[in-house]
């Protein structure tokens, strides 16, 4: 991979971007407070499914398997934001480090 590639890759080693037929995501890279904001979070990517799940079930496209996926998504977003909160107590939020999840367990 060429150092201008390396460039995009995130601080676990996966891609910073996904580029695919009608969709383009470009994720942070890097902690904001280094970097400046440069992408999106997963967290950002939840809430826009979530804003056009909200949308169908404002309208006539309203059914249980949309406020389902709206729950999961929900769940996804929460467990992320416990996640953040878990690094930031045991002081590796923006780290390429591990933290230990609600089991004892590193994550």
């Amino acid at each position: 991979m060429s150092e201008n590639m390396e460039a995009w890759r995130s601080m676990d080693g996966s891609d910073g971007f996904v580029c695919k037929p009608f969709i383009h995501i470009i994720f942070q890279r890097g902690p904001v407070h280094d970097h400046g904001i440069n992408g999106c979070r997963i967290e950002d990517v939840i809430e826009v499914l979530q804003n056009r799940l909200l949308d169908h079930q404002g309208r006539e496209l309203a059914c249980e398997e949309n406020a389902q996926a709206l729950y999961h998504l929900d769940l996804a977003r929460e467990a992320l934001l416990l996640r953040h909160r878990r690094r930031e107590d045991q002081g590796v939020l923006n780290q390429p480090e591990r933290h230990v999840s609600g089991e004892g367990v590193p994550a």
